[in-house]
């Protein structure tokens, strides 16, 4: 195993859109894995694969509070004994990494730089020489005497190579996520954004397509769960996907296509899942009991352009609906220019719960809201309606 050395410097980054508190380090073997989650595998997570992705080698620090340069081994940690959390574990001997830097100005919010050039770990010469060795006497010293005249130049030149320095850490072009937008600076961002046809708005919303990539969705792949997925390219990540209480150790039993989200409020503010299917929707109001949620947002219709987008899976009027062991009844319903809202109580046994249904009837297939402050005026009436302990909220459209 070998180590690479790095050299970061506090000015790499800008404090126009806030002070910067804390910095980590992402290493990458393939680095065209998505890196631009918040939650980063640990060096842990990557053992199990022969080609690494994208990790975070320690928890985010400050280095810089007596200097403005820090240096840093990268690979020096024994990780051995420890379960969890992260670590900075040994890289593999010759073997090329790309490394960059995050810098964070809130807990959850962040800058990181563009990877470095290449870095290609030491060779392991304990291999080498056991490769080399022959066991004949002349033979043997000449084949000895060779290999460390060699190793000497390479160890030489190496240590031109692995120097620390500015050139071989990271390039001065900074940004590549998104950071927070100053108010007073909101409006020129807009202009410079929306030029040219939106063209760096869409540039933006592609960037999209390459999140979540390296995540794991095992669960959603096994045979048994493939039919509860409405789409096979929208899969619940295993890191975060809800977990459904088993049902007599039945395979899968755990299984829902839905995700955790974080908010501003919660790590677990909300569900975010896919629209019940007919053979799913069960699960669905089981998940709602089970995560003790007192909301469901809607953002989907149940048919759009003769296709169904969504099971209509709450009652279709006042008389109780079981779904499963869970009755559902309607007490009351608002309707809306742009949405509905049903109050509906859930038993289970002897239990009752009151759980509120927001529908917002005006969202168009592969569109957007328009105008979009209707948007805004639905998103309002939910949060007027709902208090901080009525959490996780359960959102969904049709694909998830």
């Amino acid at each position: 195993s070998s180590t690479i050395q790095i050299r970061f410097r506090k000015n790499y980054f800008s404090d126009q859109n806030g002070q910067v508190i804390a910095y980590t380090v992402i290493v990458a073997e393939d680095d065209s894995k998505n890196a631009s989650g918040l939650e980063m595998p640990s060096w842990r997570d990557v053992q199990a694969y022969s080609v690494w992705p994208p990790y975070q080698v320690m928890e985010p620090y400050y280095p810089f509070k007596n200097s403005s340069v820090e240096d840093l081994t990268i690979g020096e940690e024994n990780c051995e004994g420890r379960a969890s959390g992260y670590c900075n574990g040994p890289l593999k001997s010759g073997t090329t990494y790309k490394v960059k830097i995050r810098a964070f100005t809130t807990p959850d919010k962040f800058t990181d730089t563009h990877y470095s050039f290449p870095i290609q770990t030491d060779q392991d010469k304990t291999a080498l020489f056991a490769g080399v060795a022959i066991p004949l006497g002349l033979l043997f010293i000449l084949v000895i005497t060779l290999f460390l005249l060699r190793r000497n130049r390479a160890s030489g030149k190496r240590t031109t190579e692995n120097r620390v320095s500015d050139n071989m850490s990271l390039p001065d072009s900074i940004v590549e996520t998104s950071r927070p937008i100053r108010l007073e600076h909101f409006a020129e961002h807009y202009r410079i954004m929306s030029a040219d046809s939106d063209f760096r708005f869409s540039e933006e919303f592609e960037e999209l397509k390459h999140v979540g990539r390296d995540q794991a969705c095992t669960a959603a792949d096994l045979p048994c769960n493939r039919p509860k997925n409405r789409f096979t390219n929208i899969l619940p990540y295993d890191h975060s996907r809800f977990k459904l209480q088993p049902v007599d150790d039945e395979e899968g039993s755990d299984y829902i296509n839905a995700n955790y989200v974080p908010g501003h409020n919660s790590p677990r503010e909300f569900i975010v899942t896919q629209g019940p299917l007919h053979a799913t929707r069960d699960d669905f109001w089981r998940m709602c009991w089970e995560s003790n949620s007192r909301a469901i947002i809607m953002l989907t219709k149940c048919i759009e352009k003769a296709r169904e987008k969504c099971d209509h899976y709450w009652p279709v009027d006042t008389l109780p609906v079981y779904y499963g062991d869970i009755c559902v009844t309607i007490l009351n319903d608002s309707h809306y220019p742009d949405w509905c809202i049903t109050e509906m109580v859930m038993k289970r046994g002897e239990q009752q719960r009151i759980i509120r249904h927001f529908h917002f009837t005006t969202w168009p297939d592969f569109g957007v809201p328009n105008p979009p402050q209707t948007l805004v005026r639905f998103v309002r009436a939910f949060r007027d309606r709902l208090g901080p302990d009525q959490r996780p909220i359960v959102v969904h459209c049709s694909a998830g």
